[in-house]
């Protein structure tokens, strides 16, 4: 574990609210969870708990901890092994705060995702390495240009399953590259990662580099975020109506309700 301590006295990039997204089983919940423990934010108790909880969904002892259950937390998410409702979680670094919103990755629950992108600074959309772009990878990235999210990292995660490959993994980033040209991100930063932490201690540039991946040179994942400048995200032209509540009371009225 990385020695990360929370010290608000140095806490000095203001709060930083983030959502990651993109397709079902890309990694979202693994890599948060993973974030979370990296960080110091997981008590004992929990830890044990989720030792347990890893064990009973298939992983052995020696294959480390399933990460994503230290957010799925709905009954019918663990049974189904997805997220469906959006997740919030906070943690601190020595740098910044974090507000954390795991959306859910399936198109039946999009507008869950739409839910917790509408008050998000900036977006990590993942993408699973050894299945490269789906149509929700798509989706997801349309429905935050939509939502004026500016700041975007493109976390090529599960780089392990594909060997590590620089080839594929720079076919993804330019299929990307090429496919988000026109949706107006003004800052795009893409990290070749691992969010399953590696048995022989391998940072998989989530929280430490990764030795595995030369061709990349850049931040990890923890420091991209905590050094991102997000001082113009306000958008003082544009009007937005966040939609909170629809008020129905019968069927001749239907408000819109929000802020």
């Amino acid at each position: 574990m990385s020695d990360i301590h929370v010290s608000a006295q140095n806490i000095h990039n203001g709060l930083l609210k983030f959502l990651t997204c993109g397709s079902v089983d890309d990694g979202k919940s693994t890599l948060i969870g993973r974030l979370l423990y990296e960080s110091n934010l997981v008590y004992d108790d929990q830890i044990e708990a989720l030792k347990k909880d890893s064990l009973k969904k298939g992983m052995k002892e020696d294959e480390g901890l399933d990460f994503s259950l230290l957010l799925d937390g709905l009954k019918a998410e663990r049974e189904q092994s997805i997220t469906i409702d959006v997740a919030y979680r906070y943690f601190a670094t020595n740098k910044r705060k974090f507000i954390i919103a795991d959306c859910p990755g399936h198109v039946q629950y999009t507008r869950n995702m739409v839910t917790g992108a509408t008050h998000a600074d900036a977006a990590i959309i993942l993408i699973d390495a050894s299945k490269g772009m789906k149509s929700q990878t798509r989706r997801h990235a349309y429905i935050i240009s939509l939502l004026g999210i500016k700041h975007v990292i493109l976390a090529v995660n599960k780089m392990d399953l594909i060997g590590y490959n620089e080839d594929k993994f720079k076919a993804i980033t330019d299929e990307f590259i090429h496919f988000s040209k026109h949706l107006g991100f003004d800052d795009l930063k893409i990290i070749p990662l691992c969010a399953i932490a590696d048995s022989a201690g391998d940072g998989g540039n989530l929280v430490t580099k990764s030795d595995k991946m030369p061709f990349y040179d850049g931040p990890t994942l923890l420091e991209t975020l905590e050094n991102m400048d997000v001082g113009n995200r306000f958008n003082l032209n544009d009007f937005r109506f966040n939609v909170l509540y629809v008020n129905r009371p019968n069927c001749d009225f239907r408000g819109y309700s929000g802020s």
